[in-house]
């Protein structure tokens, strides 16, 4: 049988999203050590960013870009 490669990418990812959504706290790190470990790949915020060719905005840039956000009172 001829399975669409689409569907076990998309099945993959859900799993992950599902997993990580559902974990406390103090476990994500963890588990993104253990998929770093399997991937063999970087899942730092400046490794995810450099794959993708974009950088971290400094704080200045941020209020630039996106102004002054609203908060919710909570610090």
């Amino acid at each position: 049988m001829n399975y669409p490669t689409t569907i076990g990418i998309v099945t993959t990812r859900e799993k992950a999203h599902a997993v990580l959504d559902h974990l406390p706290e103090d476990r994500v790190g963890a588990a993104l050590a253990a998929l770093e470990a399997v991937e063999g790949r970087d899942t730092s915020l400046e490794a995810i960013l450099a794959r993708h060719g974009e950088e971290r905005l400094s704080r200045e840039e941020f209020d630039h870009r996106f102004g002054s956000l609203p908060t919710d009172d909570e610090g």
